[in-house]
Formats: structure tokens, sequence, C-alpha cells
């Protein structure tokens, strides 16, 4: 498997070969949907790659928030279709850490709750609720091209594993 520095070089030359693509081919390029695209590939690739069942250079990335990605590594097998599936590995990383921050803000409503009283905290989370509804409804496209980001980011981390396995196997 190449190092961490290798994906990374790799994520950069690939952001910017896919961001001048779509520039170059795209029948309408938007620029919005290029930067959401661009800004999710990124991420993923040098904070959410396939090697987060590890503790490798993604893992430490997040400092401070990495235990976030604990009960990830406890679970998911290193190099599993979890981790390194070429769809489903960005996938369920980009639920997982959904999930992951939906239970912060469930955690953050009971605390609010605790210093502002229950009913407070309802309204809080109605008027969250609401404000998310909004911004699915408004942006169901760009929460698509973020999710193809993901995805896309963790299958050319597992295409560069498996070309660099071929090799040493081979040679």
């Amino acid at each position: 498997m190449p190092g961490a520095r290798t994906h990374d070089i790799i994520t950069v030359v690939t952001a910017i070969g896919g961001a001048a693509a779509y520039g170059l081919y795209a029948p309408q390029p938007d620029l919005a949907h290029g930067a959401v695209f661009t800004g999710t590939y990124l991420f993923a690739g040098f904070a959410c790659a396939g090697d987060l069942d590890i503790k490798s250079a993604q893992y430490r990335r997040w400092g401070p928030l990495r235990f976030i990605w604990l009960p990830y590594q406890k679970i998911v097998p290193h190099r599993s279709w979890i981790s390194h599936g070429m769809i489903a590995g960005g996938l369920i990383r980009a639920l997982y850490l959904a999930l992951v921050f939906l239970c912060l803000a469930a955690a953050g409503l009971a605390l609010y709750s605790q210093v502002q009283g229950a009913e407070a905290a309802q309204q809080a989370a109605r008027t969250q609720i609401e404000a998310m509804k909004g911004f699915l409804a408004d942006y169901p496209t760009h929460i698509g091209i973020a999710i193809a980001g993901f995805i896309l980011a963790g299958a050319v981390h597992t295409l560069t594993d498996a070309v660099s396995t071929w090799f040493k196997r081979r040679f």
C-alpha cells in the first residue's frame, strides 16, 4: 500500500484533473457544483479516506476530534469491503460522519435543555429540524454532488491501494 504522502499527492492531482475536466467538458459548468464536489473530494481524500479503520495519517488529522472514529475502527476490519469498497466505502464513511454529527447535535440539545429547560430545547430542535428540511429541499443536487465526492475519493484511494499491491506482488 502506498503511504499517506502518496495518497495525498494522488488526491490533489486527481482533484485538479477532475476540476479541469469538469470545466472543459460539462455542458453547463456551474461554479458552485464544481466547488462542492472538489471540496468534498479533497476533504474525503485527506480526512475521510479508507484508512480510517486504523490509526493512520487520516485518523491523526482529526486531532482532538479523532475520537469520533474509534467506534468505526472497532467495527470495521482493515481493507474490508466496508472501508475499501469502491462505492460502499465512501458512502459508509459519509453516512457514519453524518450519524456522528447527528448524535453530537442531540447531545448538545440535551445539554441545552439542562441549562435552558426542556421547552427551549424542544423549540431549538424544531428550528434545527426545519432548517435541515429546508436545506435538503433547496439543495438536493449539492448534497448528491457532495456524496459523489466522498465516493470517488474513496474509490481513488482503493484503486491506488490495489494498483500498488498488484505491482508489489508482480515485481
